[in-house]
């Protein structure tokens, strides 16, 4: 009886051993590109319960294009760029049903750039991947569901990253060997993602972009996201970030929005009213710095505003931008 009891303790010890090393292995191996937006997660949920009135979604034109703290220096308005990278309308969808878990948003901004992509039946990619950041509830079942199908694989590679990542091997850097969370405070920018640098751009005419339809795909998704704010009485307005690009949907997102009882606002055609400065406001290509990200937030908070009843959170003391910003201030 004890050998027999001896050998099982071996296998279960083993078995432990075994799955604890894959699971560490596979920490080792992770997409360490992803790791600053692991702890872009990790700070919205530690963030207050109950504390936020507007929260902006959307890929890095969102993450890297709105300061929230201009938002609150300038009206009082207390706002979270809950935004990351790569984000395709499905990954928005979630993000936005997460932080429906902790806060009951007035208003939410949804930046439309990859609003016509949905990641449906696919592998595991990095914008997945960072979803592991977010707990386990009914609405992330369903992300991984659209995301994986019945795939039983992909769901190992997810839980078990070894599986997906195991050619990383060959390219591991002294990151990888360490924690998975970056250094960036972005408890200082209330998620907001800062870019100092400066590179000259040149933005089209918005009258002579080709314009497309938006996909059924991307369609039931946005209906889904219209659907969950109204129920939890929160206004939507969708906007597009300007880039030195072509933007084909911003016909599309009008329609849509009109025929949805939502806002949306093709920043492209508020070049004057942004002042924006295209030798000065872009970080690349396609991202704003931190003046443009800052002037962006100004003409957004000022249209919040004049148009729904917002908190001035300046009123109340020492409160988390407040102290956020000084905590930004410290840094520097």
């Amino acid at each position: 009886m004890k050998k027999v009891i001896k050998i099982w303790m071996s296998c279960i010890i083993t078995l432990v051993l075994t799955v604890g090393i894959i699971y560490k292995l596979g920490e080792l191996v992770r997409p360490i590109n992803t790791d600053i937006a692991l702890n872009a997660i990790n700070t919205f949920h530690d963030m207050p319960e109950e504390t936020i009135e507007v929260i902006g979604y959307g890929s890095s034109h969102m993450w890297r294009g709105m300061d929230p703290l201009e938002m609150y220096e300038k009206y009082g308005i207390g706002a979270y760029n809950y935004g990351c990278n790569w984000q395709r309308i499905n990954t928005t969808e979630l993000f936005l049903k997460d932080s429906l878990l902790t806060q009951s948003p007035k208003v939410v901004l949804i930046e439309t750039y990859l609003v016509n992509s949905v990641l449906q039946d696919t592998n595991i990619t990095g914008e997945i991947y960072y979803t592991r950041g977010i707990s386990e509830f009914e609405g992330k079942k369903e992300y991984l569901k659209q995301c994986f199908g019945d795939d039983k694989e992909r769901y190992l590679s997810y839980y078990m990253p070894l599986c997906a990542f195991h050619d990383n091997w060959v390219n591991l850097v002294a990151g990888n060997f360490s924690e998975s969370a970056d250094n960036t405070d972005f408890y200082a920018t209330m998620g907001f993602f800062s870019k100092s640098g400066i590179t000259p751009v040149t933005i089209g005419d918005p009258s002579t972009f080709v314009q497309k339809e938006l996909s059924d795909a991307a369609i039931e998704v946005l209906d889904e996201i219209v659907d969950i704010c109204n129920q939890n009485d929160a206004k939507i307005i969708f906007y597009t970030a300007p880039y030195a690009g072509n933007y084909e949907y911003g016909d599309a997102m009008q329609n849509y929005a009109a025929s949805n009882g939502c806002v949306y606002l093709n920043l492209f055609e508020y070049m004057d009213e942004l002042e924006i400065n295209c030798e000065t406001d872009f970080d690349d290509p396609t991202h704003l710095n931190d003046s443009g990200s800052a002037k962006v937030a100004d003409f957004l908070g000022s249209y919040i505003v004049n148009h729904y009843d917002v908190t001035d959170i300046r009123t109340i003391k020492e409160n988390i931008w407040e102290k956020n910003m000084k905590r930004g201030k410290e840094r520097e």
